[in-house]
């Protein structure tokens, strides 16, 4: 009997590899066509030919563009969640706060053409208080409390006349005012290189020295 079922679990092993596949390869085909006519303008059928698929084939795996790009979202955010996370291994809390700008700023830029769809259908990405779900909401949530907690472990190297959570606030909205003119500069390359002004901003000011 265990011979028998080897064979049967290696193959459903290798039909869901080739499943998984198929996927990324729509995934990536639909943030392709999103990023050159417009969410609105893509056609599922348009999405089938860019990954060279049959129009049928990719029903079978998404029923609609809506849940195509809400797919690609939920990667996008796990990938950012994860890279964020790898921050809490920066010992040093200021280090760790400048890290996480540059970890965020680069995943904004390489993936421009994700938050211009996500603009188009109503969302905020530079949105620091408002989700617009549940993932969204989670995901603020806990960037501002590792915002935070690293303000909270840098002690007496910041200010200490306000809470941490008040400072998490007020370097999130740093963040939010050079994510918003990025946005609006058309997401053009170096919004990555923003990341020591957010630094000098928090921690100096804007008075000249």
């Amino acid at each position: 009997m265990a011979s028998s079922s080897k064979p049967k679990r290696e193959r459903r092993s290798v039909r869901e590899e080739s499943r998984a596949a198929y996927r990324e390869a729509i995934l990536e085909a639909a943030m392709r066509l999103f990023g050159q006519t417009g969410f609105h303008e893509a056609k599922m059928s348009e999405i089938a030919t860019e990954a060279g698929v049959a129009t049928g084939t990719l029903y079978n795996y998404f029923s609609s563009k809506e849940e195509i790009f809400q797919s690609i979202l939920d990667n996008g955010r796990a990938q950012l969640v994860f890279e964020v996370e790898q921050l809490a291994a920066v010992e040093d809390p200021l280090a760790r706060l400048a890290e996480i700008v540059r970890v965020m700023f680069a995943f904004l830029e390489e993936h421009g053409a994700l938050f211009t769809v996500y603009m188009q259908l109503g969302g905020d990405p530079t949105n620091f208080r408002r989700a617009n779900n549940c993932e969204d909401e989670q995901f603020h949530h806990h960037f501002l409390t590792l915002l935070s907690a690293s303000i909270s472990e840098a002690g007496d190297r910041i200010r200490q006349d306000y809470p941490a959570e008040t400072l998490a606030w007020v370097f999130g909205g740093l963040m939010h005012g050079a994510i918003t003119q990025w946005i609006f500069g058309g997401c053009k390359p170096g919004l990555r290189e923003q990341s020591d002004l957010i630094m000098d901003m928090f921690l100096n000011g804007a008075t000249p020295r």
